[in-house]
């Protein structure tokens, strides 16, 4: 990037897993040009609420229409790429900020309009459904019956008094009601506004209940928040549908093209660890393209990292530009989700294309049958699956980081990136199996040795479908074992894996056990 980096070096990059203090206001998702709440704002409201200062931002419209456009730009339009690395975030950042300036800018007004609209009528659901399920005046209690009279008999003779009503049973907060009552009603209702009030309120009063023990808050601080959750999720899939005209107009004025929808998608997957070299066998997926008779620019080339750049001037930070990807990451977690939902709908819809995925995040590795995670899997929505594993030793990621943070100034911390390792490692197994097993979808799958020198193609570890494999080297494929065993610690190349590693073969076991 420039030479103030001279000093550091792959195992001292300068940069640590933390984010300092002093810097947190910086991060994107909390810059007053993008958020009416700032950080300190959003983790005053967080501890109150028992939830994390990114549930508590208040998103800008303009900010909703560049998380909307970053998504429909990746799953929608061909997006050139080229032999670089750089290439497709060049190209991509390149339409998005087109269309954001010359086709959505004079729309805003329209825009905006709209969108207080929404936020208007937001607003008073949640306060109606605040002031009937929370709110409510209690009714009065039933008068006190008088005490009965014992007569002249009963004075004579000892007659026992009347025994006292027994005390009415304690009342339970309303708020506990209201939370049992929102949460049973979100999934039910087909109103997708009165939804995302349910499920913000639930957010909101029950992070307070689960802080305070009770609703130790007035309407309008609840009110306020769990709007502001309404604006960031729901407010942002309607500006997504606003703008979608917009877009189309843009395409045909400069001349971009729509990725066409495919009766049968075809999903090529890449995984590894963060730096492993994902993207370096593209040109490998190319040619696998080109051998099935598809062509390139009908892929939607998915990778979130590219986004960063377009979220962040890096060269703002000054000194601490190192911590510019980092900065970003809170707000392309949330832009991913987004992302994922779109493809959902897209999948709904019948109008998916080709689709390259090149991401890593820990929960990608996760194929539990729970819906929330479930969805995570993009791969789910395809007929046909190829699903490269890249194997590269943990410190040979710390080396590729580096010298990819010098060309295009995204650093990540040594320790940061060997976790990211046992990550990966200890998570590969569990996506491969569940895959590799399932009848509903053909699966291709194939193992990658990129212990190669950079630039030279990774060697085939192991490949197979459906329930078939070819091992090639067993040697690389316990890698797979070994590489998640590693010492976070570690400071220099040799300190990373054990001296004297035990080989389990406990993947390669699982494999001739449960493969045929």
């Amino acid at each position: 990037m420039d030479d103030r980096s001279e000093t550091f070096d792959a195992w001292h990059p300068g940069i640590d897993s933390e984010i300092p203090p002093r810097l947190l206001p910086q991060a994107t998702l909390y810059r007053p040009e993008n958020s009416t709440v700032g950080y300190a704002e959003a983790r005053e409201a967080a501890e109150y609420c028992g939830l994390k200062p990114r549930d508590m931002v208040a998103t800008r419209l303009e900010r909703l229409v560049t998380h909307e456009l970053l998504v429909r730009v990746t799953a929608d339009l061909t997006v050139p790429d080229g032999p670089n690395y750089e290439d497709l975030g060049i190209s991509l950042r390149g339409i998005v900020a087109r269309i954001e300036d010359v086709h959505v800018a004079p729309e805003m007004e329209g825009l905006r309009r709209r969108f207080e609209a929404f936020r208007e009528e937001a607003d008073a659901r949640i306060r109606a459904i605040l002031e009937a399920d929370v709110f409510a005046p209690e009714p009065p209690a039933p008068p006190e019956a008088p005490p009965a009279r014992r007569g002249l008999l009963g004075t004579l003779f000892g007659a026992r008094a009347t025994a006292p009503p027994p005390a009415p049973a304690r009342r339970q907060p309303p708020e506990f009601a209201a939370l049992e009552a929102w949460r049973e009603a979100a999934p039910r209702t087909r109103d997708d506004l009165e939804r995302a009030c349910l499920e913000s309120l639930s957010t909101v009063v029950g992070g307070i209940v689960g802080r305070h023990g009770r609703l130790l808050a007035d309407r309008g601080m609840v009110a306020r928040f769990a709007l502001n959750m309404v604006c960031n999720g729901q407010g942002s899939r309607l500006v997504g549908t606003w703008i979608e005209p917009i877009i189309r107009t843009a395409a045909a004025r400069e001349g971009y093209r729509f990725l066409p929808v495919q009766a049968k998608s075809i999903f090529l997957n890449v995984k590894g660890s963060s730096a492993a070299g994902k993207s370096t066998i593209r040109p490998a997926q190319r040619a696998l393209a080109e051998k099935l008779g598809v062509p390139w620019e009908n892929f939607a080339l998915i990778s979130p990292d590219y986004w960063r750049k377009h979220l962040l001037d890096y060269q703002s930070l000054g000194e601490d530009y190192k911590y510019a990807a980092m900065l970003t990451g809170q707000e392309l977690e949330i832009i991913d989700r987004k992302l994922d939902r779109h493809m959902e709908a897209k999948a709904l819809g019948q109008a998916l294309p080709h689709v390259l995925i090149d991401r890593f995040r820990f929960d990608s590795f996760d194929t539990s049958q729970d819906s929330s995670k479930t969805s995570q899997l993009l791969t789910r929505f395809s007929d046909t699956v190829f699903l490269f594993f890249v194997i590269t030793p943990p410190a040979d990621t710390v080396e590729r980081s580096w010298k990819r943070g010098l060309q295009t100034g995204r650093f990540k911390a040594v320790d940061d990136l060997l976790y990211h390792n046992i990550e990966a490692y200890s998570g590969m197994p569990n996506l491969f199996f569940p895959t590799v097993l399932s009848a509903s979808k053909t699966m291709h799958f194939e193992f990658l040795d990129n212990s190669v020198a950079l630039g030279e193609r990774p060697r085939t570890i192991a490949f197979g479908r459906n329930g078939q494999m070819t091992i090639l080297d067993l040697a690389r494929l316990n890698d797979i074992d070994r590489f998640r065993n590693v010492n976070v610690a570690a400071t220099r190349p040799e300190e990373v894996l054990p001296e004297d590693p035990e080989d389990s073969f406990a993947f390669l076991a699982a494999c001739l056990r449960r493969i045929p």
